[in-house]
């Protein structure tokens, strides 16, 4: 049995994720500030936690590996993300650009290395998906917090598969980009102000056109690459390339 564990899980992208990987026959620990809105599993494990609070997050994983248990490969899948602060540059509300910087960029490092580190002993294949943007290669304004943190991310990747290349068991790392999808996120964007975030019209339009990507497709198309051979291959890459 495959092992996953599954950031922001209770809604969304993840929620979709922890359903298709559960379909597919894995046991998964999702983890998320409220698991309550996942229908019960036998092979669902949930852990509430504030990813947030960096202070959490080495115990979190270690705690998640232990729920897993034997497993025949391991994969950590940060999916967990926030849009906000959707505002310019001088007009941060107080506290947003922190913990925007704490979700989006300190948990998936703390939480990958705590990964590589409980989970070096493994014989398996052992796996780390980051959830990124194409935010993080093209600038947009009102979302430079996003930006900056989603491309740390992606260079963060880079490094880890950079390290993982001389191993005796190399990590596979890839940071990826999921597509425009239909989620809670596409909301916020859209209820942003103008002033704020000029982009704003554009995402109207493709909620209204209907070219947003069901949750549900998007988590079976990262799924199967997820289990590919091409996966490890190439650290950052936008899933609408394969």
């Amino acid at each position: 049995m495959n092992g996953y564990v599954v950031t922001g899980a209770s809604r969304g992208l993840g929620a979709a994720l922890v359903a298709q990987l559960l379909r597919d026959g894995g046991r998964v620990v999702a983890v998320a500030r409220d698991c309550s809105p996942l229908p019960e599993h036998p092979q669902l494990i949930t852990l509430d936690a504030d990813l947030a609070d960096s202070s959490l997050l080495p115990l979190l994983l270690e705690r998640a590996l232990a729920a897993l248990g034997d497993c025949d490969s391991l994969t950590l899948i940060n999916n967990a993300g926030t849009v906000q602060p959707i505002a310019q540059v001088g007009a941060y509300p107080p506290g947003a650009a922190e913990h925007a910087i704490a979700l989006n960029l300190t948990a998936p490092l703390l939480l990958c290395d705590a990964f590589v580190a409980h989970s070096a002993g493994h014989d398996g294949v052992r796996r780390v998906l980051n959830i990124s943007s194409g935010a993080a290669a093209n600038p947009y304004p009102g979302w430079s917090v996003y930006c900056a943190s989603k491309a740390g991310v992606d260079h963060f990747t880079r490094a880890l598969a950079a390290e993982q290349q001389g191993a005796a068991r190399p990590l596979l790392a890839v940071s990826l980009y999921p597509g425009v999808i239909d989620t809670g996120m596409q909301g916020e964007i859209r209820a942003a102000d103008p002033a704020q975030f000029p982009h704003k019209p554009r995402f109207d339009a493709l909620k209204a056109e209907g070219q947003l990507t069901s949750p549900a497709a998007a988590a079976a198309a990262i799924v199967a690459y997820l289990h590919s051979v091409a996966f490890g291959s190439v650290p950052v890459l936008d899933i609408r390339q394969l």
